[in-house]
């Protein structure tokens, strides 16, 4: 039986259950298998064929011959599968004009003010891998189940899921976003650089983090949270020892998020409550806010999300070469290397978030570029209180083959547009290992008293 017909003898077997508000209709669940797959991306290519059709047959689902991880389990680095590709045409500050309706606001902000700026478009490989089974079965057989609460604060009953397949709202596509797929336990070695106006580089963190994503263990049949992390900072000397941790529950909207901090020189643990909205974020450089972290992060009341729908976009995607570059060889002024930057023409699903009225907010905008195939962010621009574009995030997707395969978009390419300094972020440059799944974690690992007992310097 072939991907189409899968899908469509599984939907049609549960069309019937799409009751409740907000729930996908039966025709529209039909739709899954024939016109889309199980992410919600249209499985036909575009019109002119510079979109292909997606076919699993051809996602990345396995290593290429010689990859030879540092750490057994996985992670870095990757053999490039389109290493021999060599870019369509490029975008600069002279053509521009030719693509705009394609580009963003943060890209044509860089084409505009940098002459040597520019996007490399390569042919576009729709790599994604499907969802493993048991998550494809969970979206398919309890399509109907997920929904909202709390003024779309919250999610409920949603579990090792797509949540929303068929979105119809902009809150909806962000709590796809959230709970995209990731391994449900893993750990990640990385650095972040902060290049300033001049073009000098400063290390900013160099950390490890485990990562539990509740989410999406097949063993459970229910989740608390999508996300809970705790990191320690090695690098630079001010900060090693320090730690955090993170804990993102699904029901924001009776249960808010929590942070923890550790500081070795004190040697106690505090609860960080100024760690989400647009707190600025010191590791990252001060270029983002806690809510910006990896595009968004937090509860979802201070802005009105609206979806607007499809669009086709140049973005980021299967960005092997950036991801395992040295940081040198992305350094340049004002912007990150074009040469080791690839992009591709996908369809993405474009958010747009206004500040609510009487909320406080350093943004008054926000914009999110999200994968059709995968529900990772590409691209995210951000709008100060006057509707000026102040600061947006390049991210930089790829398939992580090995193991249960995924598409990473972690690393992040940061500008801000008033300063002209930007952030090479969460990168795996020289020996790191990137990410890497790992068996569960201890019980005691994500709790503050494991933080003070582990990060004494």
């Amino acid at each position: 039986m072939n991907y189409k017909k899968y899908l469509l003898s599984i939907a049609v077997s549960y069309a019937m259950a799409a009751q409740g508000f907000g729930a996908p209709s039966a025709d529209e669940i039909k739709q899954i298998g024939t016109t889309l797959t199980e992410f919600g991306a249209t499985i036909a290519g575009n019109s002119d064929g510079s979109i292909p059709a997606y076919d699993p047959a051809k996602a990345l689902t396995k290593p290429p011959a010689g990859y030879k991880p540092i750490n057994a389990a996985g992670g870095f680095p990757y053999i490039d599968p389109y290493a021999n590709e060599k870019p369509l045409f490029s975008i600069t500050s002279k053509n521009m004009a030719q693509y705009a309706d394609k580009i963003d606001d943060g890209n044509k902000a860089l084409l505009s003010r940098y002459p040597d700026y520019r996007i490399d478009v390569y042919p576009t490989h729709r790599s994604a891998p499907p969802l493993p089974k048991f998550a494809h079965d969970n979206t398919i057989n309890n399509i109907a189940k997920p929904h909202t609460e709390g003024d779309n604060t919250g999610l409920a009953d949603a579990h090792a899921q797509i949540a929303f397949p068929i979105p119809k709202t902009g809150y909806e596509a962000m709590w796809n976003f959230s709970t995209r797929f990731f391994r449900p336990y893993e750990v990640g070695n990385f650095a972040t650089y902060l290049i300033d106006s001049a073009g000098e580089k400063t290390l900013v963190t160099d950390s490890n983090v485990h990562y539990e994503h509740e989410y999406w263990d097949g063993s459970k049949t229910s989740s608390e949270y999508s996300n809970r992390l705790v990191n320690a900072n090695n690098a630079p000397a001010s900060k090693s020892g320090s730690k955090d941790m993170r804990y993102s529950p699904l029901r924001l909207d009776i249960k808010a998020d929590s942070a923890w901090s550790y500081s070795p020189g004190q040697r106690r643990v505090r609860l960080a409550p100024e760690f989400k909205y647009d707190t600025v974020a010191a590791q990252y450089g001060g270029l983002i806010t806690f809510d910006e972290i990896t595009g968004f992060d937090g509860k979802m009341d201070r802005f009105d999300f609206k979806l607007l729908g499809k669009k086709e976009m140049y973005v980021p995607y299967n960005t092997y070469r950036t991801v395992s570059a040295k940081v040198d060889e992305l350094v340049k002024k004002g912007f990150a290397n074009p040469d080791k930057v690839r992009w591709e023409l996908h369809r993405v699903w474009v958010v747009e978030a206004t500040l609510k009225p009487g909320q406080r907010h350093v943004n008054s905008k926000k914009v999110f570029y999200l994968d059709e195939d995968s529900w990772n962010m590409t691209i995210y621009n951000a709008y100060d209180g006057a509707g000026k574009l102040y600061r947006s995030q390049n991210f930089l997707p790829f398939v992580a083959y090995e193991g249960v395969p995924m598409i990473r978009s972690e690393g992040v390419l940061m500008y801000d547009h008033t300063k002209g300094a930007y952030g090479l972020a969460s990168l795996p440059f020289d020996t790191r290992t990137g990410w890497y799944t790992s068996e569960p974690f201890s019980p005691n690992l994500l709790s503050p008293a494991a933080m003070a007992g582990a990060g004494i310097r």
